[in-house]
């Protein structure tokens, strides 16, 4: 997979991201509410080209879909761009004000904002609603209301916001811009990382890299522990009793640099080899090395 670290996009905290532990763990996804938001920003690759991805993971539940079948689509052009052709700081601060009058139109049809993506100079919000009408009326009168978007949006785009409709009652279109789970599996390591540098680790300092995984029994810990130890692991801790809804959990070391491509490839064998045994990876940690000098 070949990412790399953006820092441009719609604000997540519209969706309120909550802060850092002191202990560095894997993500974890909250739920959608004032102080449990459930919206998270994905790196992906689609069709070849770098793009940004806010997606309401409240809406993985098709129970939160109910009775919300029509589907409008809107998006806005920016011409100011990076070589990614993500947006380039000037058009940041007028993205978000987009963003949030048509969060705005949303709330105002009991809709939902559902996504957005960001990619090729282009951002497209997906929102769900009961009925399609109001809700192409409400995002064109915010959009129009917006200040500095009136007469085209002032993105240095000539087109202005363009809005569409169409019934979509099994979400497909935000089921496609779902990540993989390889993409899901780069961003959570991704977002450990930058949670380290928030507390200025210095990256190139080798350090233990603690990971946890669950397997069904005994004796596929066994196993596993076997290709632990031929793949460069060291075992921490194996737990005496299985733990109900997981199974048998085992903590296991190894030394690393933080470089995403290492970690990935870290994460994604163990991944394969626990899944193959019919477990689950949870997820990794460790602790911040202060930059000497």
């Amino acid at each position: 997979m070949t990412l790399r670290s953006w820092n441009i996009g719609p604000k997540p905290e519209q969706l309120e991201n909550a802060g850092t532990p002191i202990s560095i763990p894997a993500y974890a996804p909250g739920h959608m509410t004032k102080k449990e938001p459930t919206a998270r920003m994905y790196q992906r690759m689609i069709a070849g080209k770098a793009a940004l991805v806010l997606i309401d993971e409240l809406f993985l539940d098709e129970n939160a879909r109910k009775g919300l079948t029509a589907c409008v689509t809107a998006a806005a052009q920016y011409a100011e761009q990076d070589e990614d052709g993500l947006p380039a700081p000037e058009a940041i601060e007028q993205l978000q004000l987009l963003d949030e009058h048509v969060a705005a139109a949303a709330a105002q049809c009991q809709a939902a904002l559902a996504a957005s993506i960001t990619t090729q100079g282009r951002r497209t919000w997906l929102l769900y609603g009961s009925k399609s009408e109001p809700l192409l009326r409400a995002v064109a009168a915010r959009a129009k209301a917006g200040g500095p978007m009136r007469a085209g949006i002032a993105l240095g785009a000539n087109v202005g916001i363009m809005v569409r409709a169409e019934t979509d009652p099994k979400w497909s279109k935000y089921s496609e811009i779902l990540p993989t789970p390889e993409e899901k599996r780069w961003n959570d390591d991704l977002a450990v990382i930058e949670q380290l540098e928030e507390f200025g680790d210095d990256p190139a300092a080798s350090r233990p890299i603690e990971h946890l995984a669950y397997l069904p029994s005994e004796a596929a810990r066994v196993e596993f522990i076997i290709w632990l130890r031929e793949n460069g692991f060291e075992v921490l801790m194996e737990y005496k009793k299985p733990e109900p809804g997981k199974g048998w959990a085992i903590e296991f070391v190894i030394e690393s640099v933080i470089d995403i491509d290492e970690i990935y490839e870290q994460t994604c064998a163990i991944t394969v080899e626990a899944e193959r045994l019919g477990g689950a990876y949870d997820g990794w940690q460790t602790r911040p090395v202060e930059k000497q000098g």
